[in-house]
């Protein structure tokens, strides 16, 4: 008895734990649009198009070697082989447009195969929902179609953008509901309007299989981060003794050699720190950056 109440105690704390989730979390917005009808749901309520979903991927990464690499929290496919990107950014305060707009190039260079003709490159709709009204007009969604100036003149490129504001006014009264439901995320919402999106959200946070994945991946965040920090951390004592060196005169080599490190890469910490004039941790983030 005494082990079932122990589990049952167990199950309620991971229980209370997850029920803090709601769709404005990237990682509980992303675990959630794995499913191929709820990410449809979303998709078709904020373009107002009949996309059909075909495949979905969260957490996707476009790894870049020459350039920065992204991690998009949701990339679909719709039956005529249209890419759908859904990215939720919330607590960020940056420049969101300049992102998409990189999100939307890295996508094309990923699908792009050489030897294939422009006109064969797949539209791109691009869905970006933050808390913040960034543009400034108070719409709940926002289309951006790219124009001729000072004419009426459509130019279509493929590129279909989106962005969403949960705290905007809204078209219709499915949006309404859906970017209320995005910040609260309530387990057991009844709606014909999104019913596989509040099925997935009750499932992980109220069933045991889904409360115990979503128990994994934070488990898993944290690990991940305690790791970052010490990565980042040892990276800062490295570039403070690379600074130290440096300014006593010592080549790349002779640094490399006393802190057994490869001399190259010592030679491009030398380098930031001559032209950035940033302080060792400005510097460390950049490397990481780099190397991400």
């Amino acid at each position: 008895m005494q082990k079932v109440a122990g589990n049952l105690e167990d199950y309620e704390e991971k229980r209370k734990k997850v029920s803090k989730f709601n769709l404005t979390s990237d990682v509980f917005f992303s675990k959630v649009m794995e499913d191929k009808e709820a990410c449809q749901e979303v998709i078709q309520i904020f373009t107002s198009e009949l996309l059909l979903v075909k495949t979905v991927k969260s957490q996707y990464s476009i790894r870049n070697i020459e350039n920065h690499s992204v991690v998009l929290d949701v990339l679909a496919e719709d039956q005529n082989g249209c890419m759908m990107n859904v990215e939720i950014h919330c607590q960020e305060d940056e420049d969101h447009v300049r992102r998409g707009r990189y999100y939307i190039s890295s996508i094309d260079m990923s699908i792009l195969d050489k030897g294939i003709p422009y006109e064969a490159i797949p539209d791109v709709y691009m869905i970006y929902i933050t808390d913040q009204d960034f543009i400034g007009k108070k719409r709940g969604i926002n289309v951006v179609d790219r124009v001729v100036r000072g004419e009426e003149v459509l130019l279509d490129n493929g590129i279909h953008e989106f962005y969403v504001n949960l705290k905007g006014g809204s078209v219709t009264p499915e949006q309404r509901e859906l970017l209320d439901f995005i910040k609260n995320s309530k387990s057991g919402h009844k709606t014909k309007v999104f019913p596989n999106l509040a099925r997935r959200v009750t499932m992980f946070k109220e069933e045991r299989e889904g409360i115990e994945i979503m128990c994994e991946i934070m488990a898993r965040e944290r690990a991940e981060g305690k790791m970052e920090g010490k990565i980042e951390g040892g990276l800062i004592k490295i570039i403070a003794l690379v600074r130290k060196k440096h300014q006593k005169g010592n080549t790349p080599e002779q640094i490399a050699d006393a802190l057994e490190l490869d001399a190259e890469y010592v030679s491009n910490i030398m380098n930031m720190i001559d032209e950035l004039h940033e302080s060792d941790e400005e510097i460390a983030m950049k490397l990481l950056g780099e190397n991400a």
